[in-house]
């Protein structure tokens, strides 16, 4: 059962006595009835490997997919951060949830009918989030329904605007488009109608306090609203555009609020994301519209980074499902720069980065409307490498055939390869430039040795994030725990040899006694009953450690079962020894020589 993070480790029963009870027969119905392949490949893409499945790890950041999901097991395991458990304990750490919560969570989405408690309560934090996504879905079918419904001339002024944009009936209900009302309180007024707060509409980020009068007013008015949801489908915010470019700003979003943080999400990649998996590339734009446009012609790999430059969040968020990005933005001075603020970004988490260029003043929108989706992929498959299209941009700020011009160009892009991980691929693209630029490489080579000394001087290295079995485990211990996780028929042939207290490592110690309770209750006991009683991380990922280790690595079961036990049995008598002989040494000193016979006597007895 589930995976309990350290920010939540605490025995399960009191968990589910402080959240609420959920009865024995759900909880397993639901982990019986969960597939952890299709739960996990809903956050990050699942490649088959064998008879399991790997990905790039979601907890950390790596380049060389470690992440190992055993659809028979139904466990995961990270080998490169060391984090494993079953479905629960995913989401519980994916969604921040606890147990109870990761129950329902779950249930909800097999159809499963877990019973209400009244002692059930959630944390106010957890509370205000959930509230303020049922807010935000009321008020997305609100302007979705003005907008398919409404007779107003407003509206019918905005469906007008839309078609001429290429956009029709399907994709309007697709995004779930709306528009917000001409007026001051229209939406205040149909959310309090269903016994909604002000307070909490305000904290939704709905409505905007009146600076000179008590009360508030719609934040979002005569404009076409663009749903933003997170991957699971939530309404988290909302960006709203008016018609009418003199109309003020051209686009308004919600605040930050509990539910929503600017620079977490990409728009429209909770459609896309099987497909950006499927592909193994995204195509990052700007804007709503340049995201809706290509995706109504066919680009299913497509996400928009909701009108900024990539943030580290974003950049892990798509590296969920692939490690190759085309990043194409508007052709303006703006989106140019966007680009270029994002690839230092993209490097540092070890994306794979090429950028693509329209005709001059187009966008994403406007190119394929008018040019067609087979114009739109060849631009695609024609995208600069980042070394190109960095050169491009530094040389129409410097001159590149200036001593200064070539000085300030070399000294930007060094930087940027200073910051590949690969010592081939820094060497390569410095030869590169010093082509470019035709300057000696042992000129260029030299001076980038100074920008990674300059580098390495302010940038701290990044902790090392690792999951290790105690120091103080044997081999023999960790070995013989692997086979009790394999085969529980050895478990029986073990207790017959050794005892819990011969596992002096207390991780190891912990698993094994969860293990020795198991046996007394049942001969068939599974992974997940047993991860159902530990309560701390570092136990439950060195299961779903050994677990994922490939059978053939452990030998001969029989072989390794002797050797285990033997080499137990000798390290208990090591102990016994040394514990005698220090009692001997003691009783000595004392000249208590009654006791000191008795201690000679168990020494030889031991010796025999």
């Amino acid at each position: 059962m589930p995976l309990l993070p350290k920010f939540c480790i605490r025995l399960v029963s009191n968990l589910v006595s402080n959240m609420g009870l959920i009865p024995n027969e759900i909880i397993n119905q639901v982990i019986e009835r969960s597939d952890i392949v299709e739960i996990i490949g809903n956050y990050t893409a699942l490649k088959k490997a064998g008879r399991n499945f790997k990905a790039l790890c979601p907890f950390h950041n790596e380049k060389t997919p470690s992440f190992v999901v055993n659809p028979d097991k139904q466990i995961f395991h990270c080998f490169g951060c060391g984090v494993g458990g079953n479905a629960l304990g995913f989401l519980m750490r994916q969604e921040h949830l606890e147990f109870p919560e990761a129950v329902r969570f779950l249930a909800n989405k097999l159809g499963i009918v877990v019973p209400e408690d009244q002692s059930t309560v959630p944390s106010p934090s957890r509370q205000l989030r959930e509230e303020i996504l049922k807010v935000n879905a009321l008020a997305a079918a609100f302007f979705h329904d003005i907008l398919l419904t409404s007779h107003e001339p407003d509206v019918k002024g905005a469906r007008d605007y839309l078609k001429g944009r290429g956009v029709n009936l399907e994709t309007v209900k697709k995004f779930q488009l709306g528009f917000a009302p001409n007026e001051w309180d229209a939406l205040l007024k149909y959310l309090k109608s269903k016994g909604i707060s002000e307070e909490l509409i305000h904290s939704a980020g709905l409505i905007i306090a009146r600076e000179e009068k008590r009360g508030f007013y719609d934040r979002f008015r005569n404009r076409i609203v663009f749903p933003i949801l997170d991957i699971q489908s939530r309404f988290v915010a909302f960006g709203a555009r008016t018609m009418q470019d003199s109309e003020g700003a051209k686009y308004i979003n919600s605040p930050e609020t509990a539910v929503y943080t600017k620079g977490q999400h990409m728009f429209g990649l909770q459609l896309t994301k099987n497909a950006v998996g499927k592909l193994d590339r995204i195509i990052v734009v700007e804007g709503y519209m340049d995201m809706i446009m290509p995706y109504i012609h066919g680009v299913e790999n497509i996400a928009a980074s909701l009108g900024t430059a990539l943030t580290p969040e974003q950049i892990r968020l798509i590296r969920r499902y692939t490690p190759n990005v085309v990043m194409l933005f508007d052709t303006d001075t703006a989106g140019q720069s966007a680009i270029v603020r994002s690839l230092d970004l993209l490097i540092d988490e070890g994306m794979n980065v090429r950028v693509a260029t329209l005709a001059q003043d187009a966008d994403p929108d406007s190119f394929i409307r008018q040019q067609g989706v087979e114009a739109f992929h060849a631009r695609i498959d024609s995208a600069q490498s980042i070394l190109d299209f960095k050169f491009n941009w530094l040389g129409s700020q410097y001159d590149p055939v200036t001593v200064e011009g070539k000085s300030k160009i070399a000294q930007e892009l060094l930087g940027t390869i200073a910051r590949f991980k690969s010592e081939v691929s820094k060497y390569e693209l410095t030869k590169a430039l010093a082509q470019k630029l035709n300057i000696p490489e042992g000129v260029l080579l030299k001076q980038a040795g100074q920008v990674k000394s300059q580098q390495a001087s302010f940038k701290a290295p990044e902790p090392e994030v690792e999951i290790k079995v105690s120091a103080s485990a044997s081999a023999g211990q960790e070995l013989l725990l692997a086979l009790f996780l394999k085969d529980p028929a050895w478990v029986r042939s073990g207790r017959e040899n050794i005892g819990p207290e011969d596992f002096p490592d207390g991780l190891v110690r912990q698993v094994v006694d969860v293990i020795w309770s198991l046996a007394d209750e049942k001969n068939d006991w599974s992974t997940n009953d047993l991860l159902v009683r530990l309560n701390d991380e570092a136990a439950q990922s060195l299961v779903t450690k050994f677990i994922s280790v490939d059978d053939g690595k452990l030998g001969d079961p029989a072989l390794v079962f002797q050797d285990c036990i033997g080499k137990i049995r000798k390290e208990k008598q090591k102990k016994a020894r040394g514990h005698l002989m220090e009692a001997i040494r003691q009783a000595e000193a004392l000249k208590d020589t009654e006791k000191l016979d008795q201690l000679r006597e168990q020494f030889n007895q031991l010796l025999k």
